[in-house]
């Protein structure tokens, strides 16, 4: 099966919706889990290089480990992770439960299972990560389910890279971003996340334009991963960052501004219509004016989802690594990011 976890239940149906438009299946084909955030379909279904902008993860390929005692349960782990990848290597390993109360918990059963997995796979000199995901490595995920059975799937590193748009770094598609009681707004969270997502970070000697910034959450980040920002709106920043030497602030059209250099970062949480955010994709990722970039698609309503199709078809053109994912910091929203490949 593959699974495709949404943020929660509210967003079950746009992202059943965008399976059968992205994947041909029908209704009938997807199966539902009552009051989960959490749908399936048939792993006959391609899903290579295909975006998902409605989920947060997906557990791919995954096959199902029946309801048994913990121990059973860690060494089917265990074997199936040998048998496919084989000894001597460093995994990705994810263990959680999706519950009805608590959506995505790593206590419990979970966080039992998954030390005695690690213990067994050391046997064979495969090592979990412990704190960073890297996508370079193979991608093990197991779910454990409300009735004690586990979907598992285990992805090679090839299987990582053709698929990589439907992971995520986070445990179950679950991040919460530490609050900053010093960001100008709550929005400061949705660069984090996306940057994470992406495994990258604006730095020293690079510059980070931001369009449509007031009042200044994504250029507040910016400029503390040490990033000189050029910021335009037509309202002003918050003080401290318009007197910031590092913060150049115009007063202009986001739309509007072009500039002849490659910019590092380009990064939007405007508030406007999915067509202008394509607007941008033009002007700065198909232009290649930039190496990284980040926008925020606004939906007016469930009738703009579909729009999320010319996106797709966009960035299959494009010669960046990308991604569309909902993050936990949206609302109506969907994230698109890219990188340079």
């Amino acid at each position: 099966m593959h699974y495709f976890l949404a943020k929660n239940t509210d967003w079950i149906e746009a992202l059943k919706l965008e399976i059968i438009q992205t994947l041909g299946c029908s209704k009938d084909q997807i199966k539902t889990f009552p009051q989960l955030p959490l749908l399936a379909i048939d792993d006959s279904f391609d899903i290579t290089n295909k975006y998902m902008g409605f989920s947060t993860t997906a557990l791919l390929n995954s096959k199902e480990i029946p309801e048994d005692s913990i121990s059973n349960q860690a060494k089917a782990i265990s074997s199936a992770i040998v048998e496919k990848l084989g000894a001597g290597t460093k995994i990705n390993l994810d263990i959680f439960s999706m519950t009805n109360k608590y959506g995505i918990i790593e206590t419990g059963r979970a966080e039992i299972i998954k030390d005695k997995v690690i213990k067994n796979l050391k046997a064979n000199k495969i090592f979990p990560l412990r704190k960073k995901k890297d996508f370079g490595l193979p991608f093990v995920q197991a779910m454990v389910h409300a009735g004690r059975d586990v979907a598992l799937s285990i992805l090679d590193a090839s299987e990582v890279q053709t698929n990589r748009t439907l992971l995520s770094p986070f445990v179950g598609g679950f991040n919460n971003v530490e609050d900053d009681k010093k960001a100008p707004s709550r929005a400061f969270k949705k660069i984090i996340e996306a940057q994470t997502i992406m495994g990258l970070t604006s730095s020293l000697e690079e510059t980070l334009v931001d369009l449509g910034a007031s009042p200044g959450g994504w250029s507040y980040v910016g400029r503390k991963q040490g990033a000189k920002v050029i910021a335009l709106d037509r309202s002003p920043l918050r003080e401290d960052l318009m007197a910031d030497s590092k913060v150049e602030f115009m007063k202009a059209d986001a739309f509007k501004f072009v500039t002849d250099n490659q910019i590092d970062w380009v990064v939007s949480d405007i508030i406007c219509l999915p067509p202008r955010i394509i607007e941008l994709i033009q002007t700065w990722v198909v232009a290649k004016k930039c190496r990284r970039f980040i926008f925020t698609i606004k939906f007016q309503g469930k009738e703009d989802y579909p729009i999320l199709s010319e996106f797709k078809e966009l960035a299959a053109t494009l010669e960046f690594n990308v991604i569309i994912k909902q993050l936990n910091a949206n609302k109506n929203e969907v994230t698109i990011m890219g990188w340079e490949k």
